[in-house]
């Protein structure tokens, strides 16, 4: 499993993370609020207010800020991203060249680098984030990473901040537009899915409020455990799946085999008819921009069960 999976599964192991405001299918530019800026400065997700500046020496301590940074403002204005991220992004060119960093514990090195701005999401932990700002660092907390609507608020909250908001106002779009181009919004009689993923003697999923239940929808596919009213990382009995009982499950590439091993799911159709998808996980797992190649993988793996003209 890709550590960014494990970081959208790591609110749930943690304390089964509460629910994450949820992106409309069908919405464009409009569904995430502008960010609330001042020309002076913009308030981050834990209320601490950072001022609003060209920041010339930015380091992303968060996949996402990773992938947004690079889209926002010239390589020269970022100190350093993540290593992860430079070892599981589609295009690990882009980080050519550019210093990486492996985790917040490492404050020295993170000094080293003389950031004027370090940005975080809230996986990382608040004593890590409060080091940071006792070493005089300047650190803005993302919040959640939950999907499409967290994206396009991570978007314009680090256009403002960085002073491009315009850009930010621009990216934001065309991302929502190319992830509502992949499929049509699925209607009441489109197939009905559910991603899960089996670790050990456990069944996770992600439900509404995450990216997993985002991918699912701009596919083209109900999320069945959204329709059952679950939230967030729920675990799985199988008794719960039986009675989903799904058209099709969604995993991370390579775990196809183990999930329907699992003790009673090889009853569900899914797994009778050979419709579990596996989807590779960086994309999968991915609650930024990978979002958009994970719909499109599974709109082809779609089109491979179910070729035209069967």
């Amino acid at each position: 499993m890709s550590r960014l999976g494990l970081l959208n599964l790591g609110a749930l192991l943690a304390a089964l993370a509460g629910t994450l405001a949820l992106g409309a299918r069908g919405a464009s530019l409009r569904d995430a609020a502008p960010a609330r800026s001042s020309s002076e400065s913009l308030r981050d997700a834990t209320g601490v207010a950072v001022p609003v500046a060209p920041y010339a020496r930015v380091v992303s301590a968060s996949t996402v800020a990773d992938q947004v940074l690079l889209e926002l403002v010239a390589r020269e204005r970022v100190a350093a991203l993540t290593a992860y991220g430079a070892r599981t992004s589609p295009t690990p060119w882009r980080y050519a060249g550019l210093e990486t960093i492996d985790a917040l514990d490492d404050l020295e090195a993170i000094l080293a680098l003389e950031p004027d701005l370090v940005v975080v999401s809230n996986v990382a932990s608040s004593r890590r984030v409060a080091r940071l700002r006792e070493a005089g660092l300047r650190v803005f907390d993302l919040g959640p990473m939950g999907g499409r609507a967290t994206l396009l608020e991570d978007v314009r909250q680090l256009a403002a901040l960085l002073a491009v908001p315009a850009r930010g106002e621009a990216l934001a779009e065309r991302f929502a537009r190319r992830l509502d181009a992949v499929a049509p919004p699925p209607g009441p009689d489109a197939p009905r899915a559910l991603y899960v993923q089996r670790l050990g003697a456990e069944i996770y999923g992600g439900a509404a409020g995450t990216s997993y239940h985002d991918v699912l929808e701009a596919a083209g596919l109900r999320d069945a455990a959204a329709e059952a009213g679950r939230e967030g990382w729920p675990r799985y009995a199988a008794e719960e799946l039986l009675a989903l009982d799904p058209d099709l499950l969604v995993t991370p590439a390579g775990g196809e085999e183990a999930v329907c091993r699992f003790p009673g799911l090889d009853a569900l159709r899914a797994c009778r008819g050979g419709r579990v998808v596996g989807v590779d996980d960086a994309l999968l797992g991915d609650p930024g921009f990978g979002m958009l190649g994970a719909a499109e993988a599974l709109v082809d793996a779609q089109a491979r069960l179910d070729p035209p003209g069967r």
